[in-house]
């Protein structure tokens, strides 16, 4: 993250520099997931706080590119999603830096005071799924391989790493309050090339004596957990995840925009 953090602030000090057709914006909002602890793709249930700043360089009249910071929380429980008998749950932070370009309708510091958009690029993001044993104990649970990540016996697999990139794209409109300064919202989602965000994939459960051999008693517990409800059948015959349902998350944001540098005279353009 520190490595991100200093690009971005050689990117606001070349902003600054050059300004007139440059911006910072900063907002807030929700961020959610979708995958196999999920019971629907899109919901706001169990939602989390997002938060994201960046600058804009407007390349053209109706274009820009955009490097910003963004971070959030997800999380989704069984107990919560319709599947209570499974039992899994996780919590994940995710810091994320995303190089996009927009497309505006209408330039609202020359055309129009309101304008809709659409967005896509490329992200880098950090996350690491956690949860909590029966103690109370948190435990993060990419290093535990509680699906069996490579072990030899379940050959093609390994631990997925924590960093991975993203497809960002979504729609967004934006209105000018003066000179300088714009509201607008945002909805966007962000295409994963993990499935490992909720920790979970695998069709089956991976043998528990062997993660208890090989990875300890913590891993074995946090794989499978059908057996911490009383009176419940799912066994470990039954199914842990659904590797064609690929993870996503996707947000929705209030965002600020202050252009730096002189705009042209301000008006309520009609749209």
């Amino acid at each position: 993250m520190k490595h991100l953090t200093c690009i971005y602030f050689i990117f606001f000090a070349f902003v600054c520099a050059q300004a007139q057709k440059f911006s910072v914006h900063a907002g807030g909002g929700i961020i959610n997931y979708g995958g196999d602890l999920q019971k629907k793709n899109f919901t706001f249930q169990q939602a989390g706080a997002a938060f994201t700043a960046g600058a804009s360089y407007n390349f053209a009249n109706n274009f820009s590119v955009n490097l910003s910071l963004s971070e959030g929380k997800v999380q989704a429980d069984d107990a919560k999603n319709g599947f209570p008998k499974r039992n899994l749950n996780f919590k994940s932070n995710i810091f994320e830096t995303a190089l996009t370009v927009e497309a505006d309708y209408k330039n609202i510091w020359t055309e129009a005071s309101f304008t809709p958009y659409v967005f896509s690029g490329i992200a880098l993001f950090h996350f690491n799924p956690y949860t909590y044993t029966t103690a109370g104990e948190k435990v993060f649970l990419q290093p535990l391989g509680t699906e069996g990540q490579g072990l030899p016996e379940y050959p093609g697999t390994k631990l997925y790493s924590p960093w991975n990139f993203a497809i960002p794209f979504g729609l967004g409109a934006k209105y000018a309050l003066s000179n300088n300064i714009a509201i607008g919202a945002e909805i966007s989602l962000r295409y994963l090339f993990t499935d490992y965000l909720d920790d979970v994939s695998s069709l089956k459960y991976a043998d528990t004596t062997l993660l208890k051999n090989t990875r300890g008693a913590i891993a074995t517990e946090l794989s499978y957990r059908g057996d911490e409800i009383l009176g419940s059948n799912y066994t470990i015959k039954k199914q842990r995840g659904n590797p064609k349902k690929k993870d996503v998350y996707y947000a929705c944001l209030i965002k600020f925009t202050y252009m730096i540098g002189e705009s042209a005279p301000f008006k309520l353009y009609k749209y």
